[in-house]
C-alpha cells in the first residue's frame, strides 16, 4: 500500500521546492554521496541485485511450498511478499529522488521570455554554435588524450545549479562503473543516474568530447532537475562558461545536435575536424549499438518520462533550445534568475 500511494501522490510544487528539493532532498544527497563515492563501482547495481535476489528466492520459495501441501494459500502470501519486496523499492525511488519530477520547470525560477525563442534567433545560435565549434577543434583535439578534469568541471557547474535554485551544494564525483554498461553501448545510452544510490554512471563507449556534457548532465540530474530538458540546459551552460576547451567544445556540439537543422550542410560549413569528429560518432554507433535493442529501449523511457508528466517524452532531451533562447545569461554567462 505506502508503494503504491508513493507511486500515486503527487505533491505541489511549491511543497516539493520548499520541503523535498531544498529540505529533505538537500540532506539526503550529500548523505547518500558520502556512503557511495568511496566504491569504485556503483552501490546502486548491488541495490538492484539485492531486490532482484530477493524476489527471484521467494518464487523459488513459492513454487516449492505449492508443490507440497500450501497450495493456493503459498500463492497468496508468495505474492503479497513480492508486492512489498516492489513497495519498498518504489518508496526508495520516489523519496529519494523520483519526486523531483513533481518540481517547478526552472523558468518558475529563471528569467524565461518566450518572446526570445524564434527562427531568426534559432538561426543566430546555429551560426554561433558552428563558428565556435570550428575554433575551439583544433585546440579541443591537442587535448584530445588528457583526462577529464572532474573538479574543473564541478567548479564550472555549481555556480549554474545553485542560479537554476538549489540553496544547497550538491555532492558529485566522478562516474561510477556499473554493470548495466554492455546494455548502454548496445542501446546508445550515454549514461544515467541511479536513483538509488544518487550516482552518475556513464557509458565507457563515451567519445573524449562527450564526457565533459554527459557528466554535467548526469549530475544536473542528481541536484534534482529531473526533466531532461533541464539537465541538458544547465550541461550547455556548464560547459560554455568552462575555462577548459575540450569542455567547451563538448558544449558547444552537444547543444549544435540538439539544435533543429536543415537536411545537409555544405561540406565547407565545418573544419575537417568537426567532420571528422561526426564521422566518429557515426562509427561508434554503427559499430556498438543494437538498433532494436535501441528501439525498445528508448521507447520504454518514453514511457516513463511521460508517467512522469514529462508530456514530450524523449523528445524533451531537445527542448534544451527553448531554454537556451529564452533564458539571458549574466557576463558570468550564468542565467538570471526571478526577481
Amino acid at each position: 500500500m505506502l508503494g503504491f500511494v508513493a507511486l500515486c501522490i503527487h505533491p505541489s510544487a511549491s511543497w516539493i521546492e520548499d520541503a523535498y528539493v531544498i529540505g529533505f532532498y538537500a540532506r539526503w544527497e550529500p548523505l547518500a554521496h558520502a556512503i557511495a563515492q568511496p566504491f569504485p563501482w556503483s552501490l546502486g547495481d548491488l541495490a538492484i541485485l539485492a531486490g532482484v535476489t530477493l524476489i527471484v528466492w521467494r518464487i523459488v520459495v513459492c513454487v516449492r511450498e505449492v508443490r507440497t501441501r500450501f497450495g493456493w494459500r503459498a500463492v497468496l502470501v508468495g505474492v503479497l511478499d513480492v508486492a512489498a519486496i516492489l513497495a519498498i523499492y518504489a518508496c526508495w525511488f520516489e523519496l529519494g529522488w523520483g519526486w523531483n519530477y513533481d518540481r517547478a520547470p526552472v523558468e518558475a525560477r529563471l528569467r524565461y521570455d518566450a518572446a526570445r525563442v524564434d527562427a531568426d534567433a534559432l538561426a543566430a545560435l546555429r551560426s554561433r554554435a558552428i563558428a565556435q565549434m570550428n575554433a575551439l577543434a583544433p585546440i579541443a583535439h591537442r587535448h584530445a588524450g588528457a583526462s577529464l578534469d572532474v573538479a574543473a568541471l564541478r567548479a564550472a557547474w555549481l555556480p549554474v545549479v545553485q542560479r537554476g535554485g538549489d540553496r544547497w551544494t550538491p555532492r558529485v564525483g566522478a562516474p561510477k562503473v556499473t554493470l548495466a554498461d554492455p546494455f548502454m553501448n548496445a542501446s546508445g545510452t550515454s549514461g544515467f543516474i541511479n536513483p538509488l544510490s544518487l550516482t552518475a554512471q556513464l557509458a565507457s563507449d563515451l567519445l573524449w568530447f562527450e564526457r565533459p556534457f554527459d557528466l554535467a548532465h548526469e549530475w544536473s540530474h542528481l541536484a534534482g532537475y529531473a526533466r531532461e530538458d533541464e539537465a541538458n540546459y544547465l550541461a550547455t551552460l556548464t560547459c560554455l562558461r568552462s575555462h577548459d576547451p575540450v569542455t567547451r567544445y563538448s558544449g558547444w556540439l552537444e547543444l549544435f545536435l540538439a539544435l533543429p537543422h536543415p537536411q545537409r550542410f555544405a561540406r565547407r560549413t565545418f573544419t575537417p575536424l568537426v567532420w571528422s569528429d561526426f564521422a566518429a560518432l557515426r562509427a561508434r554507433d554503427e559499430r556498438r549499438v543494437n538498433l532494436s535493442l535501441a528501439r525498445l529501449s528508448w521507447r520504454t523511457y518514453n514511457t516513463y518520462l511521460k508517467s512522469n508528466h514529462i508530456a514530450a517524452g524523449v523528445a524533451n532531451y531537445d527542448e534544451v533550445t527553448r531554454l537556451v533562447l529564452g533564458i539571458p545569461l549574466d557576463r558570468g554567462g550564468l542565467p538570471i534568475a526571478r526577481s
